[in-house]
């Protein structure tokens, strides 16, 4: 009976130190874990901040994109408003122009002709 007492409290003993051993790993996992955690919340608020940074970028450049459209779309309205003027102004002097020149040489070979045809009729009729 002292041999099964003595073998209980060995078996007791070791049970408690494999109970110890158990309990420390425990709190070492528990520290463990709790760094962990600490180390995921500050990721969570880095991400947070990088994501807010991301969008406030992306805003910007979009508002920066916007803005130089406009300025690009003014330019194109000014410059469709110079060719247009200058389109005009060279139809004035080469299309008009010709025109002009066309219906002068018209008017002086009319008269040339007409003249001629009424000093032939005069030249018959006797009148010199």
């Amino acid at each position: 009976m002292d041999n099964e007492i003595a073998e209980l409290k060995r078996r007791v003993t070791i049970l408690e130190q494999y109970r110890e051993k158990d309990k420390s790993e425990l709190h070492q996992l528990d520290k463990s874990l709790q760094v962990f955690i600490n180390e995921m919340k500050n990721i969570s608020d880095d991400l947070k901040t990088v994501v807010s940074n991301f969008k406030e970028a992306v805003t910007r450049a979009t508002n920066a994109t916007q803005k130089d459209l406009n300025v690009l779309k003014e330019q194109y309205d000014n410059l469709e408003k110079k060719f247009s003027a200058l389109d005009y102004k060279v139809e004035q002097e080469t299309v008009v122009a010709d025109a002009e020149k066309w219906k002068k040489i018209v008017s002086y070979v009319g008269t040339a002709v007409a003249g001629g045809i009424v000093a032939f009729i005069l030249a018959k009729i006797g009148i010199k």
